[in-house]
């Protein structure tokens, strides 16, 4: 990958802007268009898979995989319906969902780290497990 000159990295980070607000358009108003949500579905997952390989071919896979994993740490649980309780899980995988009261050390688990596997960095000051 050849290095990118300032103008050159402004313009592709402004196209690959001009891409989300594609993405987010075709999210917000597909309805109106007269499109069908899978339809709109795909012209969306198809604009993310141009906007990762001109991500990948203008800044390099290191930018793509840390952007993804930024990505990841917000990703929450959109809905749920009221028998699914177990959704909220996945906001925080590595979390007890129930502990006993002689088992204090159970606390330590509701700290996720686990997007700081992916990062390398802990996210709270605490150093990793190796």
């Amino acid at each position: 990958m050849k290095k990118l000159s300032k103008e050159q990295s402004v313009a592709a980070s402004q196209m690959l802007g001009r891409m989300d607000t594609l993405a987010q358009t075709v999210m917000q108003r597909y309805a109106s268009w007269g499109m069908s949500q899978d339809d709109a579905k795909r012209v969306v997952n198809a604009l993310d898979s141009v906007a990762d390989d001109f991500e990948r071919c203008a800044f390099g896979e290191e930018s793509l995989q840390a952007r993804q994993i930024e990505v990841l740490k917000q990703a929450k649980v959109i809905q749920q319906d009221s028998d699914e309780s177990y959704m909220g899980t996945f906001n925080a995988p590595t979390a007890p969902i129930q502990t006993d009261g002689d088992e204090p050390y159970m606390q330590a688990y509701k700290d996720d780290q686990t997007t700081a596997v992916n990062s390398g960095k802990s996210t709270v000051g605490r150093p990793l497990a190796p």
